[in-house]
């Protein structure tokens, strides 16, 4: 943001602070007193749950119906829980089990709410073996995508969620928990959404809802190791050191958008890390050899292109006076290094797009265009990875939104910039 529209962002932001809890309340009221509407119900017998929060009029997307047949392909009773109407609710039966409708107010936790107290009236969490938490703000490919939810349906992990989080505090993405039976009978659990007061305001929903989440779980599971992320940084980094592959799709593949303060991964990073670590000045009759810490090249000024890790490590022979067997040893692990910071910092999800797609996650978060963590760029190699219904499936969901910053004006552009909408 240049400092003019920073500064009108700061001047604007209580007013939007204003307007966006006015609107809220006033849904709330809105809203007030409209029980939702359950369009039908199959008898339950035991089997894993999907709980799917759905924001979807009139059909639903080509991905979901993809979601929605693995999942009962699978065995597993969907809850339903849309915020807007469908035109044909009846057209659901087969794809979902019990079909609610609610009132447009709370944003995703709104329909979880509703979901796991229209569970626990049942009595569902007496037999449900393990509960699947999802909603529609990703789009589901069909890349890996039967397999994700039968680990998500069958893991003994106590809570086990698809991507985790570091900004602000840890937390698992809210968009993809599952959770075993003891979690969904604890009664720590169970106060949680009893007691969740609905919001539309975004922070809010993150603070009292995905984070507070979170605590809530770790509380519920037995101990510590209970609670993590199928996409870890620790899966991440096993995996980098050990696939070449995974190293070319870091180089080509990372996110390119400028737009977030979040590092990105470089060849240039990599290149420093080496040179700070394992390459050092040399004198010979105090005569300096061309090679320092802080020029570990010949000729700083070359331009290059590195597309593979092959590439890169040619790169550096070539650049490196003196060759070493251990170059492919130190560059594997200085890739690995690099990689894993930049996949660790902010949302892993957002920050990790196209590499969490290439090594299984067939998830990708909708709003990445629009909060700025994707460019065009960034799209376009995320719709290399899929199939070409799919890539203009997503390209046409992300395009729909472009980049908040730019297209926003007045109280809403401030809004949007300080994370309130």
């Amino acid at each position: 943001m240049n400092p003019i529209h920073r500064i009108q962002s700061v001047m604007l932001y209580p007013a939007a602070r204003v307007i966006v809890t006015a609107q809220s309340e006033y849904q709330r009221l809105k809203t007030l007193g409209k029980a939702p509407k359950i369009h039908f119900e199959e008898s339950y017998n035991g089997q894993p749950i999907m709980l799917l929060a759905l924001y979807q009029k009139g059909r639903l997307r080509p991905d979901l119906i993809r979601l929605l047949r693995s999942a009962k392909a699978q065995g597993l009773y969907v809850l339903g829980v849309n915020t807007l109407k469908v035109k044909e609710p009846e057209a659901l039966r087969g794809l979902i089990d019990c079909y609610i409708e609610r009132s447009n107010f709370g944003r995703d936790f709104g329909s979880y709410k509703t979901g796991f107290l229209h569970l626990f009236s049942r009595r569902w969490e007496g037999t449900c073996s393990r509960l699947v938490m999802l909603n529609d703000s990703v789009f589901y490919s069909s890349r890996g995508l039967d397999a994700f939810i039968g680990e998500l349906a069958t893991s003994q992990t106590e809570v086990l969620g698809g991507t985790e989080n570091y900004e602000i505090e840890y937390h698992l993405g809210s968009f993809c928990i599952s959770m075993a039976q003891n979690v969904l009978q604890s009664d720590r659990f169970k106060t949680y959404w009893k007691g969740y007061r609905l919001t539309d305001v975004r922070p809010v929903v993150i603070k009292r809802g995905e984070m507070k989440l979170s605590k809530t779980l770790k509380r519920c599971v037995s101990m510590p190791s209970e609670f993590r992320a199928i996409y870890s940084s620790d899966r991440f980094l096993n995996e980098v050191r050990l696939n070449p592959a995974l190293q070319d799709v870091m180089i080509r593949d990372s996110r390119t958008s400028a737009l977030v303060h979040w590092p990105r991964f470089g060849t240039e990073s990599v290149t420093k890390l080496l040179a700070g670590r394992f390459i050092a000045r040399r004198f010979s009759l105090g005569e300096k050899v061309d090679v320092s810490v802080d020029t570990p090249v010949k000729e700083l000024n070359e331009e290059v292109l590195l597309t593979t890790r092959d590439e890169f490590a040619r790169y550096l022979v070539r650049h490196v006076p003196e060759k070493t067997d251990n170059i492919k040893e130190l560059l594997t692990d200085a890739i690995s290094a690099v990689a894993t910071e930049t996949f660790m910092n902010g949302s892993q999800i957002h920050q990790n797009a196209a590499v969490l797609l290439e090594i299984g996650l067939p998830i990708i978060k909708l709003d990445g265009l629009y909060r700025g963590m994707f460019n065009n760029y960034d799209v376009l190699r995320l719709q290399k990875k899929l199939n070409d219904t799919e890539a203009r499936e997503l390209s046409a969901i992300l395009m729909e939104r472009p980049f908040g910053g730019s297209t926003l004006i007045g109280w809403k552009k401030a809004a949007f910039m300080v994370g309130l909408i």
